[in-house]
């Protein structure tokens, strides 16, 4: 893994060199094929705009499970959709709610859609996002940890709700961990 600087304040290039895997804080592209196998499982995943999935932590179980957290530009947001989404983010820290999104900077100001989060393989992801030709990582600290405990109390609460979110997270984590076996 090679990284150089960035002239973005939040980024970092990194160059995958063959053999080398995801790493947790960079972000990634979905494949069409990932897309349709959580359709096929019964969730819903509706992003056609092909946006970047935020490759958040390595799964404790499988590492070679990632959970990824869709991302979107803010300036593609409507101020009533902004509004609804800094009420979650300004809920009580008890409020689960308060976990469905956060907003942060990339090399743009983004929503984090941590309710939507996924369990992704290599297999499933076509490539790196790029910005300006540069792979964007996430390494502000603060961000990647708030993203991160939010992440860690929707998954807490899918435990308890096996596929309470749309995208049926427990599905798809089966899936996954059962076609890795094979």
């Amino acid at each position: 893994m090679r990284f150089e600087g960035c002239p973005l304040a939040l980024c970092k290039r990194v160059v995958l060199l063959k053999g080398d895997i995801m790493r947790p804080t960079g972000f990634y592209k979905l494949s069409i094929e990932y897309i349709g196998l959580i359709k096929q499982l019964g969730g819903q995943y509706r992003d056609k705009k092909e946006r970047p999935v935020y490759c958040c932590i390595q799964d404790r179980n499988n590492p070679n499970i990632y959970w990824a957290v869709p991302t979107s530009d803010v300036s593609h947001r409507e101020q009533e959709q902004l509004e609804r989404i800094k009420t979650y983010c300004a809920l009580p820290d008890r409020d689960i709610r308060s976990c469905y999104y956060h907003l942060g900077h990339t090399n743009r100001p983004a929503i984090f859609k941590i309710s939507n989060a996924l369990p992704v393989t290599e297999k499933y992801i076509d490539g790196e996002y790029t910005s300006q030709g540069i792979h964007l990582v996430l390494h502000d600290k603060k961000l990647i940890g708030n993203i991160e405990k939010k992440l860690s109390r929707i998954l807490f609460d899918e435990s308890r709700h096996p596929n309470k979110y749309e995208q049926h997270i427990t599905s798809v984590y089966s899936f996954l961990a059962n076609e890795l076996i094979d």
